[in-house]
């Protein structure tokens, strides 16, 4: 690409023709687990609980036929509060659900500790190079659910970072400005000056709407960290909807924001697993974000992350501690 092809033609070329590289639905995700969950905590009348309940069955689906890497005596039991594991997955595509449609391009693999009271939240680089588990190749980690579904690209993580992978959650990007609108916007700290799609971001506090937040959450391209500080943004928005969506302000929102999860969501947490969650893992909401990086490469005309082994079992170590996982 020339250096000095203007600012926004660069952008906008790569918004119009890498639109697989959208990055941002991550900040759907979470909320799906603590967002209903705060609904659903018994506090509210029984119509929020029928409302809430109806959507945790729209939304269920099974994770399928999966690598199980729990040994028996390591089962999540969430009324002893074992730890465990949630997959976060951002699609690229309107479609959930259908196979080869769409690569998986946010990916975060969060480790909930009721007894550390730590929720750490990792990162994982659309573009890393792993084995794809069942495919037979190796590939960027983002393809494998557009090869095989949840249970490939479940198998994938888990092989890649020797964990085990208890629950997913799924989303595309079609809801992301409508949820973001759903709990009434968000306010979050941003750390460089930029504009992007013709909207400047100053440095500092914002207050961002659903369009304004997806802007600031894709732009990687003028950003000196590329998609490391893109994946900052996105857990920048993680935190910021979820102080909005266990605020008060959510009762009277809530079918707005349950209806935007049915249209735009699927995972394989039920409402009991949630109200589990919600009674036993309470203490658990100190969030640590984490991030593996890896050397950028071009290998057969691809650009990929390279991680370092080393790198990688420090993180695969640091995630089974806090899953208690010897």
């Amino acid at each position: 690409m020339n250096s000095e092809e203007p600012e926004m033609n660069r952008e906008q070329r790569h918004h119009h023709h890498k639109r697989h590289r959208k990055g941002w639905t991550v900040t759907k995700i979470i909320l799906v687990i603590l967002g209903v969950l705060i609904l659903a905590g018994g506090a509210f009348a029984a119509k929020v609980y029928m409302d809430v309940n109806q959507t945790a069955k729209t939304v269920y689906k099974p994770k399928g036929k999966t690598q199980n890497k729990r040994k028996v005596s390591e089962k999540v039991e969430l009324n002893k509060k074992t730890p465990f594991s949630i997959l976060l997955l951002g699609t690229d595509t309107g479609e959930l659900g259908r196979t080869g449609k769409g690569r998986t391009d946010t990916m975060m693999l969060a480790t909930v500790n009721p007894t550390t009271k730590e929720t750490n939240i990792l990162s994982i680089a659309r573009d890393s190079r792993v084995p794809i588990v069942g495919y037979g190749q190796t590939a960027k980690i983002n393809a494998a659910y557009a090869y095989g579904g949840i249970p490939m690209a479940v198998n994938t993580v888990q092989a890649f970072l020797n964990v085990p992978v208890d629950y997913y959650v799924l989303l595309n990007m079609k809801g992301l400005e409508q949820l973001v609108d759903a709990v009434g916007g968000v306010d979050v700290k941003n750390d460089m000056d930029f504009t992007y799609l013709g909207h400047h971001f100053e440095k500092g506090m914002l207050s961002l709407d659903g369009p304004t937040a997806l802007k600031f959450s894709r732009m990687r391209y003028d950003d000196p960290r590329g998609d490391f500080g893109r994946q900052l943004r996105q857990q920048a928005i993680v935190k910021a909807v979820l102080k909005k969506a266990v605020s008060l302000n959510m009762v009277t929102n809530y079918n707005k924001f349950l209806q935007v999860l049915e249209n735009n969501m699927q995972t394989n947490i039920t409402l009991k697993d949630i109200l589990k969650i919600q009674q036993n893992y309470g203490d658990a909401m100190h969030f640590k974000t984490l991030q593996l990086k890896g050397t950028g490469q071009m290998i057969d005309g691809q650009s990929f992350q390279v991680m370092n082994p080393s790198e990688v079992l420090q993180m695969s170590t640091r995630l089974r501690q806090q899953l208690d996982l010897k």
